[in-house]
């Protein structure tokens, strides 16, 4: 500021004294003292504070609005934790069987993500993708995805349903999923089977037709007449399937397709059309945390069904690339799906045991009375080094991590336990924070992993290993 100040009189008093010597002499003028003092002093002085005016006036503007935004954010911030001192909200829990979970990124599958996430791998160079100049550009490319795409019978998918890149890279990514929770799914399709025959009578009559009575050309074996044996089982009356994909999808994505192809899948196992149910989801970087929680608490409150979540996205796409670094060149595309196989903890499945349960406290300000009413304050694992807790913000943001501190405090959890995976997801953020809770999933077996984001900062999320025996917390919810 005072650089300016002095230019802006430095050079007003060089105009000045410039024109009024000329004059002067012009008329041959013989100034006094008063007239000096006046015309390099007074009137430089006064055109210059003329000049300047706007200037201070807008300086004086933003900093009257900074320290009102400073004293805003000072009164909130007391109100807030008054509302948290004063009037604590009942905490509320969720708790979900996990049955079966997978992910895939360009860190690698499952629990390669996780090593991943402790080596931080950065992206490497695409030469199939380029920026505004021509140049190959760093992104997160999954490369056996190209591979995948190749084995898709290129008149399926380009021809007939004109998918762009980035379509074709999300739907092989969904079709990889689909065949690596098979196993998982054939189990429950024979379960919803057994359901059916015994509390239901319409499909009971769907699941004992011979297929060659619906499609003539239909290959059976010999299974299907001979007497079926029905026995009771826990019911379970469908299979929801919930897709949940970025909202700049919305008007893009072929949801026909991707139904057409869930059907044919579901059929090959034995599910009929009548027992599974399919919902797309389009969900932005802003609330997709938030509707995330919303989605298991629904699936919490269905007593007698299953869901396939599949979270995915890709931005390996050129057309994406160009429109995105016309706004950003730091822009790093990446490709990921997530999925897990839930259902509240009271369902069971023949020969299916969950892997994991999911607990998450709701409106719980501070993670230390998570762990005390799961009696998890004192671990083995919190004297480890090794990383435990997916932390889905970016570490580079100051306030993210007096937040985590405040959260984290009383309890033995370390910064060397946080695992960070924004910067494996580069700029393909809308279903990020999904993607990275899913992860937690792969936690190694017989350790407690924990999710947080300063988005919900009074949600404590914790994922630890499925045992039979009832927990302290379904004591206190019972």
């Amino acid at each position: 500021m005072i650089k300016i100040i002095l230019g802006v009189f430095i050079t007003v008093l060089v105009l000045v004294s410039t024109i009024v010597v000329l004059y002067w002499r012009d008329i041959n003028y013989d100034p006094d003292t008063q007239d000096m003092l006046i015309f390099f002093g007074l009137v430089p002085f006064a055109i210059s504070l003329l000049l300047l005016m706007p200037f201070f006036i807008k300086q004086w503007y933003q900093e009257n609005k900074i320290k009102k935004q400073k004293e805003l954010e000072r009164q909130n911030n007391q109100q807030d934790e008054q509302t948290i001192e004063e009037k604590p909200e009942e905490i509320r829990w969720l708790n979900l069987n996990v049955f079966s979970a997978h992910s895939y990124s360009a860190l690698g599958e499952d629990q390669a993500i996780w090593e991943g996430l402790k080596n931080f791998q950065s992206p490497e160079l695409d030469q199939k993708l380029q920026n505004g100049y021509g140049l190959p550009i760093l992104s997160y490319r999954i490369a056996d995805l190209d591979d995948l795409i190749t084995d898709i019978d290129s008149d399926e998918w380009d021809n007939q349903s004109g998918l762009s890149q980035r379509q074709a890279r999300i739907s092989a990514l969904m079709k990889y999923q689909l065949q690596q929770h098979a196993e998982t799914l054939w189990m429950i399709s024979q379960h919803l089977k057994n359901s059916a025959l015994f509390y239901d009578t319409q499909l009971a009559h769907e699941y004992r037709m011979h297929p060659a009575w619906i499609d003539p050309n239909a290959q059976v074996d010999d299974s299907y007449d001979q007497p079926r044996t029905v026995h009771q089982v826990s019911k379970l009356n469908r299979l929801n399937v919930h897709l949940i994909l970025a909202e700049d999808q919305l008007h893009t994505s072929d949801e026909s397709l991707a139904l057409e192809k869930l059907t044919e899948f579901f059929n090959e196992i034995g599910i009929l059309p009548q027992m599974f149910h399919v919902e797309f989801h389009y969900w932005g970087k802003e609330t997709a945390y938030k509707k995330w929680f919303d989605l298991l608490e629904h699936i919490q409150k269905m007593d007698h069904q299953i869901s396939l979540v599949i979270a995915v996205d890709s931005e390996i796409d050129q057309d994406t690339v160009d429109e995105k670094t016309w706004m950003s060149d730091q822009y790093i595309p990446a490709e990921f799906v997530g999925s897990c196989i839930v259902a509240n903890t009271t369902l069971q499945v023949d020969q299916l045991s969950p892997q994991k349960t999911i607990k998450i406290a709701l409106n719980d300000h501070q993670l230390f009375n998570t762990l005390e009413q799961l009696n998890s304050k004192e671990l083995p694992q919190y004297q480890n080094e090794d990383p435990f807790v997916i932390q889905l913000d970016d570490p580079a943001d100051i306030k993210v991590i007096k937040r985590l501190e405040k959260n984290f405090e009383q309890t033995n959890i370390e910064q060397h336990h946080y695992l960070f995976i924004k910067q494996s997801v580069g700029q393909t953020e809308h279903l990020a924070k999904i993607f990275g809770f899913m992860i937690a999933m792969h936690a190694p077996d017989e350790v407690l992993s924990l999710v947080y984001s300063c988005d919900q900062p009074r949600t404590q999320c914790v994922i630890q290993p499925f045992s039979e025996p009832e927990t302290v917390l379904e004591q206190a919810s019972a």
